[in-house]
């Protein structure tokens, strides 16, 4: 290990200058997050100069994401009222539901999938040929479908029991629409906010959306190649978890 001297800050010019300017960024931030420079000119004048404090990554992201979404309804508004379409009207509200983005990403992520149609269902799976036919896994009903899922499965009665009781209850005492088993689609239930706990509730009570049952491969190997990317990723969710909670 070798020992050399160094010279301190004291009478070095260009630390002399940084102390100076670190000196005036910590004494004169105003009340609007702008930090004021002052500099000298040869002449003996002052001028000032003006910078914004430093921001995160996250925050100027966010700012940026805001500012898109104002300019592209600011755009709709326009375009609409030089079209005369009245068939269309923007969102007020751009921001997600608050009780499903408080909810596990699992659990947000197997709720957005159903809400799209996109999801584990046998009906969907079918379509993309994930699977050969639609059949309900769970109970061998000719179509697995969302309404299916969440009304009529008998492996998940008392789920839905509960799920539709709750639905019922909480709409009867907000405002809007009464939400009721046989008079309620699965679109109007996923998207009316006031169910959202309800369902969270019963996608994490069933096995619904989670798994595309049991596999219909003959061997391991077809069987391990017909696993859908929605389980291979739940898998590594889980893992992940586990490994957060172990820290």
């Amino acid at each position: 290990m070798d020992v050399r001297w160094c010279p301190s800050h004291q009478g070095i010019e260009g630390n002399e200058l940084a102390d100076e300017w670190a000196k005036l960024a910590a004494d004169e931030p105003d009340a609007h997050g702008v930090e004021w420079f002052a500099t000298r000119n040869p002449d003996g004048t002052v001028t000032q100069r003006h910078f914004p404090l430093p921001r995160s990554l996250a925050n100027v992201k966010r700012e940026s994401s805001e500012k898109k979404w104002q300019d592209a309804k600011s755009w709709t508004r326009k375009m609409l009222g030089r079209t005369g379409n009245r068939k269309y009207r923007p969102s007020e509200r751009q921001k997600p539901d608050p009780t499903v983005a408080k909810a596990s990403k699992r659990i947000a992520s197997r709720f957005y999938q159903f809400k799209t149609g996109h999801c584990l269902a046998g009906q969907y799976l079918s379509w993309t040929t994930r699977r050969p036919d639609a059949t309900c896994w769970w109970c061998q009903s000719s179509t697995q479908t969302r309404e299916h899922l969440f009304k009529n499965c008998p492996q998940w009665r008392s789920q839905q029991k509960s799920l539709w009781a709750t639905v019922l209850k909480e709409t009867r005492k907000l405002p809007g629409p009464t939400r009721k088993r046989r008079r309620t689609s699965i679109t109007e239930l996923l998207a009316d906010e006031r169910c959202s706990q309800a369902v969270l509730q019963f996608l994490a009570t069933t096995d619904i959306g989670r798994t595309s049952g049991p596999p219909v491969a003959e061997d391991e190997e077809d069987a391990a190649s017909e696993a859908s990317e929605w389980e291979a990723r739940d898998q590594e969710e889980r893992a992940w978890e586990r490994r957060e909670e172990e820290e």
